[in-house]
C-alpha cells in the first residue's frame, strides 16, 4: 500500500502493517512520519526496538539474524534499517527475502533517504509495499510550501491571515524545521488570537538560511534561484567572493571525486564513500551525481582558479559575475563550457 504523509494518522488510527517503507527528500517529514509508527507500534505493544544502520560492507544477514533471534525481555519487537540511499544487491535479495516470510512477532521499518524512479519501481521496493506500506516523502517546494505552511499552522490552532503566511513562507525558505519551529513558537504566544503579518514579523526571527554551506546545499540541489538567493544575501552581509569561494569549493571537490568514481562504476553509494562524503550528506550527493559529467565538473576547477585572479588584481565586480556564473553551471542552469 502507498501512502503520502497527510494519509498516514488516518492508516495508523485503523491498524498496524507489519512493514513500513519510509523514504523521501524532506528529513522532518521522514522523522515526524517514523515518530508516528513507532508511537502506534508502541501502543499496540512493541516494547523494544533495535536498529541497524547500513553503511558500506554492511552485513544483511545480520538483518535476517536480528529478525529471527528471540528477545528476553520483549515478545514484539521494532527491527528498524537506515540507510543513506538503497539498499545494494545483497540488501536488495534480504529484503525480498524478509517480505516472504517477517516472523509475526516484528514490525519492520525501513527507512532511506531519496530514491530514485528506478530504486522505487524496483523488485524489493514492490515487495515490501505488497506485504505492508511504502511512504515516499517528496520536497515541499513552491507554492506547495505556502500549502503546507497553512496546514501545519490550522492544526497547530494558530489563525493567520494569507499575508502573514507569505511573511513566514518568505522568512524561512522552504526550511521545514525552522518553519515548524516557527509554528510551534507561535502558537505558544498567541494560543487564541488571531495572528496578523505584525504580531508574526515581532515573533518570527529570520530563520532564512543564507550562509555560505546553506548556499553549497542548494548548488547540491540543482535550486538554481535559490542558491542565487543566497549568493545575494551573502553578498548584501558582506561577505567577501574568496570566503564563499573556498566554502564552496569544499563541496564542488567532493563532488568531482565522487564524478569520477561514478562515469566508471555508476554505484553512488560507493562514489560518495571514494570521495570522504559523509553517510548523512550522501543522499544530497547521490542526486547530483545523476545530472554531472566529469568534463562538466573539472570545468569549475577553472573557473574558480579564474576567480581567485581576478580578486587578487583587484577585479572584484568581475569575480562576483564568475562566481555567479560557476553557480549557476554547477546547478545546471547555464552552460559549463570554460573559455
Amino acid at each position: 500500500m502507498q501512502l503520502k504523509p497527510p494519509q498516514l494518522s488516518s492508516h495508523l488510527a485503523s491498524k498496524l502493517a507489519p512493514v513500513y517503507l519510509v523514504a523521501g527528500d524532506e528529513p522532518l517529514l521522514i522523522q515526524e512520519a517514523l515518530d508516528a509508527i513507532r508511537a502506534k507500534a508502541r501502543a499496540e505493544g512493541y516494547s523494544e526496538r533495535e536498529v541497524l544502520d547500513v553503511e558500506r560492507g554492511f552485513d544483511w544477514q545480520r538483518l535476517a539474524d536480528t529478525c529471527a533471534s528471540l528477545s528476553l525481555f520483549a515478545s514484539r519487537r521494532i527491527v528498524e534499517v537506515r540507510m543513506a540511499a538503497g539498499p545494494d544487491d545483497a540488501g536488495r535479495k534480504m529484503l525480498q527475502q524478509l517480505a516472504r516470510a517477517l516472523p509475526p512477532d516484528v514490525l519492520l521499518l525501513v527507512v532511506c533517504g531519496a530514491l530514485d524512479a528506478r530504486a522505487r519501481d524496483a523488485a524489493w521496493f514492490k515487495a515490501l509495499d505488497a506485504v505492508g506500506v511504502s511512504l515516499y516523502v517528496w520536497a515541499v517546494k513552491g507554492r506547495e510550501f505556502s500549502g503546507w505552511l497553512e496546514t501545519r499552522l490550522r492544526d497547530a490552532g494558530v489563525r493567520v491571515d494569507a499575508e502573514a503566511v507569505r511573511l513566514l513562507a518568505e522568512r524561512t525558505e522552504g526550511n521545514l524545521l525552522a518553519a515548524a519551529q516557527d509554528v510551534a513558537k507561535l502558537a505558544l504566544l498567541y494560543p487564541n488570537r488571531h495572528v496578523g503579518v505584525d504580531e508574526l514579523a515581532q515573533a518570527v526571527a529570520d530563520s532564512s538560511r543564507f550562509e555560505a554551506f546553506d548556499l553549497n546545499d542548494r548548488v547540491l540541489d540543482g535550486d538554481a534561484a535559490g542558491a542565487v538567493r543566497s549568493l545575494a544575501r551573502l553578498r548584501e552581509e558582506g561577505a567577501a567572493p574568496l570566503e564563499i569561494l573556498g566554502a564552496l569549493m569544499w563541496s564542488l571537490r567532493q563532488l568531482i571525486r565522487a564524478t569520477l568514481v561514478y562515469a566508471r562504476t555508476r554505484d553512488a553509494a560507493a562514489a560518495c564513500d571514494s570521495a570522504g562524503i559523509r553517510r548523512f550528506q550522501q543522499a544530497r550527493y547521490a542526486r547530483a551525481l545523476t545530472r554531472m559529467r566529469p568534463g562538466e565538473t573539472m570545468g569549475w576547477l577553472r573557473r574558480a582558479a579564474r576567480i581567485d585572479r581576478l580578486v587578487k588584481t583587484g577585479q572584484e565586480s568581475a569575480a562576483w559575475e564568475e562566481l555567479l556564473t560557476l553557480i549557476l553551471a554547477a546547478s545546471g542552469a547555464a552552460p559549463q563550457t570554460i573559455r
